[in-house]
This record gives C-alpha cells, structure tokens and sequence, in this order.
C-alpha cells in the first residue's frame, strides 16, 4: 500500500482532519484484510504486517492489543484496552489495525 500524504500540518484542526480522515478510509479501504487480519491475531495472538516498508507488529493480551513499530526515524508503541471477550476484540480490533495504520503512515511522511 502507498499513500502519499502532506508532509505537514497548519494547525492542530487540519491535522486532526488528516489523522481521522485517514483512520477512516484506511478502515474503508481495507475492510476484508482486517477482517482477516482479525481472525488471525485471535488465533495466534501475535502476527506482523508490512506497511509501505515498516513493519508493524501486534500482541493480543488478556485485556487488549498493542502494536509496535520502528525505523531509523521514528518509534511507535501503542496499547488499547478491549475488554476480555473475543467478540468485543473482534470488534475493537479492525479500528485498531486502521489506527495503527494512520500513525505508522503520518509519522514515516514527517
């Protein structure tokens, strides 16, 4: 996946736009893969994806989900509580792939 975005933001306003602009349509976008995406981390409880050439990494836990990704520029590290079932993970877990996804993505374009 390549997306080409601004390299920066005017103001808090705009980027806030970008940022949940951009969570949006990558869940759009990407719908079946993170269903599929979903189905897999339940099962296995951790997997890795390659997002334009940055590894992304997740680990389910008993209450939620993080995520972790580097490169020489940046390091992100994210954790979301989504409650013990596997039905409220099933939901939550789709938006936190997109989430994941738009940070990873506005940090490598700064």
């Amino acid at each position: 996946m390549d997306l080409k975005l601004e390299a920066s933001f005017p103001d808090d306003a705009d980027w806030d736009a970008k940022y949940f602009g951009l969570i949006f349509e990558l869940a759009e976008m990407n719908a079946s893969r993170y269903e599929l995406q979903t189905a897999q981390l339940l099962t296995l409880k951790s997997m890795e994806i390659t997002v334009n050439g940055i590894q992304i990494k997740y680990k389910l836990e008993g209450r939620g989900c993080s995520y972790s990704a580097s490169e020489e520029r940046f390091s992100k590290y994210s954790w979301i509580r989504m409650g013990w079932g596997k039905s409220s993970k099933r939901r939550a877990l789709p938006n936190f792939f997109a989430k994941s996804e738009a940070d990873v993505l506005l940090e490598s374009q700064r």
